[in-house]
């Protein structure tokens, strides 16, 4: 049982005696960084280059100096670029937003195209109808006129012209035509022509151009609507008469006057603007957190020499352990032989 109990303890010995040799010969350092590459194929050569400036071949270390012999990078952390556009119509100023959220991620107003749309004079007219001379119309006029977004604004409008567009029969007329003929004719006499005698009422058939005419005005330009009569008989000069009077439009000029506002740099809701805004998180590329990893191992001895020395320690601590066996051997022997 003790010779197990020292074969045990002298392999634990010997075990610890071969971490402690390798472990002190070895060291890991770590680092991250910010970079635009994944360094998926990083070498030793690599190291004190560029951004691993600071990650050296070699280092000291509490007296030792160490050389790498061994590195890994990994990636830990990944950023993308973020664009997002919006759009924006009916703008009445050139402002957009300065920043939106997306997916949590707050973006800035990097770029902004804008489009604008610039309204046209606002025009109106007024119409004057029948009248026989040019109207005498105001210089001015409130105008109302539509904006691109649906809504609505007044403005004033300078008058610009005076047109005749048009004519009507619009202007109030009346006329009295005279008919000769005692109560009980069967018709009067208009001149050439035989009139019927109606107590009720002078109009008859046709009379409108049969009035106009006897009167000498041109049925072209006047139309009669009605007719009545005006009394009852009288007698003129040895005839029997009696008067009517006849009523309508006569024919004049319609005319329109011509309004146009004058824009200016103060004119209300002069434009409009549509924008097409580009939002991003700022990043031009992709970027990579990296985590790179070396290890170390203590220039000096190398890995071979530090096995053969483990080697030699095991060596010698095979001896030492076939000493105490054999000392432990012949102290049993003695003891059996006292026994005895």
């Amino acid at each position: 049982m003790k010779r197990k109990r020292v074969t045990v303890l002298c392999l634990i010995f010997l075990l610890s005696l071969t971490s402690s040799v390798y472990a002190g010969s070895m060291t890991t350092k770590a680092w991250t960084i910010t970079t635009d590459q994944a360094y998926a194929n990083i070498t030793l050569d690599d190291l004190g280059k560029g951004e691993l400036a600071n990650m050296t071949a070699e280092i000291d270390e509490d007296g030792r100096t160490y050389k790498a012999v061994k590195v890994t990078a990994n990636v830990v952390g990944k950023s993308e670029p973020v664009t997002v556009k919006k759009t924006y119509t009916n703008l009445t100023d050139k402002k957009v937003q300065n920043s939106i959220t997306k997916s949590g991620e707050k973006l800035k107003l990097d770029d902004v195209e804008w489009t604008e749309h610039r309204r046209n004079a606002a025009t109106g007219t007024l119409t004057y109808k029948g009248s026989d001379k040019r109207p005498d119309a105001p210089k001015t006029k409130e105008i109302t006129t539509s904006l691109p977004d649906g809504g609505e604004i007044s403005v004033v409008g300078k008058l610009q012209d005076i047109k005749q567009t048009g004519s009507s029969y619009s202007k109030p007329f009346t006329v009295t035509a005279k008919f000769i003929g005692d109560p009980d004719v069967a018709y009067y006499k208009l001149e050439n022509a035989k009139i019927p005698n109606n107590p009720e009422t002078p109009t008859f058939e046709g009379y409108q151009e049969t009035i106009l005419r006897h009167l000498n005005y041109n049925p072209a330009d006047y139309r009669i609507t009605d007719g009545k009569w005006k009394g009852n008989y009288v007698t003129e000069n040895g005839q029997t008469v009696r008067y009517a009077e006849f009523s309508g439009l006569r024919k004049v000029s319609d005319w329109t006057a011509y309004y146009e506002e004058e824009l200016t740099a103060d004119s209300p809701a002069l434009a409009t603007y549509d924008a097409v805004a580009t939002y991003t998180n700022g990043m031009k590329d992709i970027s990579y957190e990296v985590m790179v990893t070396v290890d170390y191992e203590e220039v000096g001895l190398s890995l071979l020499q530090k096995v053969l020395i483990v080697t030699a320690g095991i060596a010698i601590l095979s001896i030492i352990i076939g000493l105490i066996l054999m000392i432990l051997k012949k102290k049993m022997e003695k003891n059996k032989n006292t026994v005895h």
